[in-house]
């Protein structure tokens, strides 16, 4: 009787066993999610003490390390690339048995505003220009700021496009590469 009842724990152990694996859950799963917006080097993810390094154009990520099933993630930001600002969605949670893919990064490429001033303009009718965003000055204004702003990194190129009545203004300092600020330098002269 004695082996009988030992054959048969054996067999229950192995069915049990077998039940459970059937079952498809997991023990510990992967963390992740798509990225869009990221063309350059520079991101790097943290959950917890776990990081990852998001190359450039990547369009998807995964921790190396799993985290364990039921375990909360908190996917954040630790370092942003350069020249970009990015932010993840849907970064929090806790894993529910399958792989976890919904912890997106979105990045977006800084932009800055082109300003400056202006001395001598006493008349209407000037109108400045960077790129296609065109920009009509009062009479008497003293400053200016174009109304869209341009990515960092890009080159802004600020001239006249229309002189004002009885008047000719000029443009110095109006052309460069945007590098992580406002620009607020560029002048324009009236006379």
């Amino acid at each position: 009787m004695t082996k009988l009842l030992k054959q048969w724990r054996i067999g229950a152990a192995l069915a049990l066993l077998v039940g459970l694996a059937a079952c498809g859950g997991y023990t510990k799963v992967n963390l992740g999610g798509s990225v869009s917006g990221l063309v350059t080097s520079g991101l790097v993810l943290i959950n917890g003490t776990d990081t990852v390094t998001v190359p450039a154009n990547a369009t998807s990520y995964v921790f190396p390390a799993q985290i364990d099933d039921h375990g909360k993630f908190a996917v954040a930001i630790q370092s942003q690339p350069a020249r970009y600002t990015c932010f993840v969605s849907g970064g929090t949670g806790l894993a529910t048995g399958i792989p976890i893919t919904s912890a997106n990064v979105i990045c977006n490429v800084n932009t800055f505003t082109v300003g400056g001033t202006i001395t001598g303009l006493s008349s209407s009718g000037l109108t400045l220009v960077n790129g296609s965003d065109n920009l009509t000055i009062d009479a008497a204004a003293t400053s200016f700021t174009f109304a869209n702003n341009v990515a960092d990194g890009s080159v802004y190129g600020v001239t006249v496009l229309t002189q004002p009545t009885g008047q000719i203004c000029t443009v110095s300092n109006g052309t460069a590469t945007m590098t992580g600020a406002g620009v607020d330098n560029i002048s324009v002269s009236c006379q």
